[in-house]
């Protein structure tokens, strides 16, 4: 949860990895995200507590996404209680990923993690087919006052997973490029787990030696060969590492003129009746990318006249 400065200023590219550890039954994720995080950041602009947040629970959602079917994506909403109110992330399967905060400056409430989070929210996960349809979805109450966690305990509780996740991310004083390394693990268990051993990792994964890797910036191969010797080197059956290279995480909305469009549609009669009465352009901007569209009220009448 604590926001280092990290100890190298070398930027690593972006890179997702998944895969499992050969004769302990449970399946990884390895991300890098500090690009695609550093890009939504600086759209959003957040200030450095919204955007430690919005960064895990981003890198979190991604984890989440690279064991997925092809094709298929992950929706997370986070709904808090306390002056954070929302957190929504869409990440798919190819390692494209977006997301917003709300509201996106936080600084001002410090460590107050009560008055942050408030008591118990709620997180909605919704898994999508690549022609939209839904293919599962729940909800969970969630009360850990971290976002990352509160993901792990979903496929916990609601999907009967035993999971385990760990993010950290650092900044650098550069508005432009703030995010100086966001990177993190996802560990889950597979159906013949010992899940003693299975606890033993997860809780390597929360303590200081394993937090204090994930803070340094350094070559994509060997911190990641690091950090999976230090979870998993000392387990008797380890056999070494099966794993594969995912698509590299990237910011990138799927927002359009035309989905505007459909959003000036859903609005209601009377609304439409005062937009034409003014006649004025009509503006509207993505939540999840800050893109602004505008339409004359010529093309809201024509939108309203499709059937």
């Amino acid at each position: 949860m604590s926001r280092p400065f990290l100890k190298n200023t070398r930027a690593m590219n972006d890179l997702l990895y998944k895969g499992h550890f050969k004769g302990l039954d449970i399946a990884f994720t390895y991300a890098v995200t500090t690009q695609a995080v550093n890009e939504a950041v600086v759209r959003h602009n957040c200030d450095p507590a919204a955007a430690h947040i919005l960064g895990r629970s981003m890198t979190g959602a991604l984890l989440a996404a690279a064991v997925l079917p092809e094709g298929q994506r992950l929706n997370a909403c986070w709904r808090y209680k306390g002056a954070l109110k929302t957190i929504v992330v869409d990440g798919g399967q190819d390692g494209t990923v977006r997301g917003f905060i709300s509201p996106p400056h936080l600084s001002m409430y410090g460590d107050a993690h009560d008055g942050l989070y408030g008591e118990v929210g709620a997180l909605q996960v919704i898994v999508s087919k690549p022609d939209g349809a839904i293919a599962n979805s729940g909800t969970t109450p969630i009360s850990l006052h971290d976002a990352v966690n509160d993901l792990a305990y979903h496929y916990c509780i609601s999907d009967q997973v035993e999971t385990g996740m760990s993010v950290m991310i650092g900044f650098r004083a550069d508005p432009e490029t703030p995010i100086q390394l966001c990177q993190g693990w996802m560990i889950q268990a597979l159906p013949n787990t010992d899940l003693e051993r299975f606890d033993r990792l997860r809780r390597k994964m929360d303590a200081e030696g394993f937090r204090e890797l994930l803070s340094h910036d350094r070559s994509a191969e060997g911190c990641f060969e690091e950090m999976a010797k230090t979870l998993a080197g000392d387990e008797s059956g380890f056999e070494g590492l099966h794993m594969e290279a995912c698509p590299a995480p990237r910011f990138q909305c799927t927002c359009s003129r035309e989905k505007m469009t459909a959003v000036v549609r859903s609005l209601p009669i009377p609304e439409r009746m005062e937009m034409v009465k003014k006649n004025e352009p009509v503006g509207i901007q993505c939540q999840f990318c800050t893109e602004r569209y505008e339409l004359s009220i010529e093309e809201c009448i024509a939108a309203w006249n499709q059937k």
